[in-house]
């Protein structure tokens, strides 16, 4: 085996493995976020996210819609995806839905998919590409990797919740 990652466009047979690929990645923090909100407020807040995660998965693979989707493929094993939009008329690019596989994660893939992405969107005119993240402590491989890719710039936020 050679070990070696492609990272190519996405094809309809990928659609299935990208959406099992998000829910497996995002299985920790969303469990992060039961924990830190309760589980009466998770039930409010994040009901059915596997759902709404494969749905988004989806959504962005469809050739109708305007998303560029790509995958990293480890020896012919889809391992990971990355899905971003690309805004010439204003400059700005956003990397969206990006998840690699958790037996996977750490060898460095996610920050070759960013790179992957920001020179696709550097040559569609884009000159600022935007990420989002979470500050909460599940998110902190998400934010190395984005910081290992080169991102740098930042502006916080914080969403409060009140029981009624």
């Amino acid at each position: 085996m050679s070990n070696e990652l492609v990272i190519r466009d996405v094809n309809p047979d990928d659609v299935g493995t990208l959406c099992e690929i998000a829910v497996a990645a995002w299985r920790p923090i969303f469990a992060s976020f039961r924990q830190m909100l309760g589980d009466e407020l998770f039930e409010v807040v994040c009901a059915g996210w596997q759902e709404d995660k494969a749905r988004q998965v989806r959504r962005a693979c469809d050739p109708t819609d305007s998303t560029l989707v790509c995958v990293a493929e480890k020896d012919g094993q889809v391992v990971g995806f990355i899905t971003f939009h690309a805004d010439a008329g204003s400059s700005l690019g956003q990397i969206g839905n990006n998840a690699v596989h958790p037996d996977f994660q750490g060898q460095g893939i996610g920050p070759r998919m960013y790179q992957h992405a920001c020179e696709r969107m550097r040559g569609l005119g884009v000159r600022f590409v935007k990420v989002m993240t979470g500050l909460d402590p599940s998110h902190a491989p998400a934010r190395r990797a984005y910081e290992k890719a080169g991102f740098s710039i930042q502006m916080s936020w914080v969403d409060y919740y009140r029981k009624l």
